[in-house]
C-alpha cells in the first residue's frame, strides 16, 4: 500500500494532474478530498487530495 499528495492552489489544476496520476495502472483503495481556505491580505485556496493506492 502507497500514498499520494496532491495539492494545487486551483481546482482545476488539482483535477489535471488527478487524471494524469489515475491513468496509471494503479489499483485506488481510496481517496481523500480537502479544501482549505486561508486569510491575510487575500483569500487563498488549497486543493488537495489523499491517494491510497496499490
Amino acid at each position: 500500500m502507497k500514498i499520494k499528495i496532491i495539492e494545487k492552489s486551483h481546482e482545476l489544476d488539482l483535477q489535471d494532474d488527478l487524471n494524469d496520476f489515475l491513468n496509471t495502472e494503479i489499483r485506488i483503495i481510496s481517496l481523500h478530498y480537502q479544501v482549505a481556505m486561508t486569510y491575510s491580505n487575500e483569500l487563498e485556496y488549497s486543493f488537495s487530495c489523499l491517494i491510497v493506492y496499490e
